[in-house]
């Protein structure tokens, strides 16, 4: 569900810190995005040492008129692995999974080569697990009907017998069903939904009061900003499209402000200790920045980020910070389409060069 992958890596720079750019400034660049692309709208958050602004520009709802609000929630996509992997991380350091025991260890006889893949290969993408997304009865069920629900259960069996692509730990390739996966294992292990999970390890002690989980079918709460496709002559409202779900893959909404605040306590180790943050940021050997449910992204100027993109049926996100969680972007689309995602990032250049 990742539409937006990684931004040009050109070598590292170390940039000094400076303050967020002023709000008045940061919403004249957030309208002139809109107004010169077919995005409808844009939620766009900076912060600095602390110092967070947001700003908002553009339709929230493209027929009825409504203008995007700062604090309006939208689906994250992808972003949602960086919290499930957070909470598989959390079991690690209690002692109730680890990284290098089997998926066969937890789900016996779930996968064909589940004594060969490891928790560690399902968090970075390199199980060799193909993605469900590839696959049927996702392929003719979303094409028949894109509000569908496919049972995540099914969705992993789809892959489940199926040889693997290649040997665990060998290379990478991002699957979709690595995710499903944790997420059997870790209700498996813990005995709760992971709805519950996420709500009691990172949602309450955050304060994320604007974060859901919402598996399952779409629903568009009155706080929510509309998706549109693109692809045509007129925007095409897809905002209850899920994918065939959406489930522990991409089913967070959230806001930009609580984004802000789960990637800055991430990167700070406030939900793990800094040595597990130092796992999960760690990329895989000639992969694309990727490591355990974290990015490592680049920019046109040589500053490093981590965290997340997610893309999903109307909407592509970037959430990432610094190594030091001490700089921190959050963006925002509600329209996606090739045209869009290039204007976004363009944008999204700007913001992470910053001085």
């Amino acid at each position: 569900m990742r539409l937006l992958s990684t931004l040009a890596l050109t070598g590292v720079v170390l940039l000094p810190a400076a303050p967020p750019p002023p709000a008045a400034e940061l919403q004249r660049t957030a309208d002139r995005l809109v107004a010169t692309s077919q995005i409808p709208g844009v939620i766009t958050l900076f912060e600095q040492d602390g110092r967070r602004t947001v700003v908002a520009a553009g339709a929230a709802n493209v027929t009825r008129g409504t203008n995007v609000r700062p604090a309006d929630r939208f689906w994250v996509g992808s972003v949602t692995k960086s919290f499930v992997a957070t909470v598989v991380v959390q079991l690690v350091v209690e002692r109730r999974l680890g990284l290098d025991q089997t998926v066969a260890r937890h789900l016996p006889g779930r996968l064909r080569e589940g004594r060969r893949i490891r928790i560690r290969h399902l968090l970075n993408h390199t199980s060799g697990i193909p993605d469900y997304m590839r696959l049927e009865p996702w392929g003719s069920t979303v094409a028949r009907n894109p509000r569908a629900v496919i049972p995540a259960r099914r969705l992993v069996s789809s892959a489940a017998g199926l040889p693997l692509e290649f040997v665990p730990g060998s290379k990478d390739s991002y699957s979709n069903t690595n995710y499903l996966v944790l997420a059997e294992i870790v209700e498996r292990v813990t005995g709760r939904p992971l709805a519950r999970l996420l709500r009691e390890r990172i949602f309450e002690p955050l304060g994320l009061r604007s974060t859901t989980y919402e598996s399952g079918h779409r629903r568009l709460g009155i706080d929510q900003i509309h998706g549109y496709d693109l692809s045509g002559s007129q925007p095409r409202d897809v905002s209850l499209h899920g994918l065939g779900g959406p489930w522990a893959d991409g089913a967070i909404v959230s806001s930009a402000r609580d984004l802000a605040v789960f990637i800055g306590a991430l990167l700070r180790g406030k939900l793990v200790p800094s040595r597990l943050v130092a796992q999960m940021t760690a990329i895989v050997p000639g992969s694309h920045g990727q490591g355990m449910g974290v990015y490592k992204l680049g920019s046109p100027c040589g500053r490093w980020y981590h965290g997340h993109t997610g893309g999903t049926p109307g909407y592509v996100t970037f959430a990432a910070g610094s190594r030091d969680g001490r700089r921190i972007v959050v963006v925002v689309v509600n329209g996606v389409g090739s045209a869009a995602i290039q204007a976004m990032g363009l944008y999204l250049d700007d913001l992470l060069c910053r001085r």
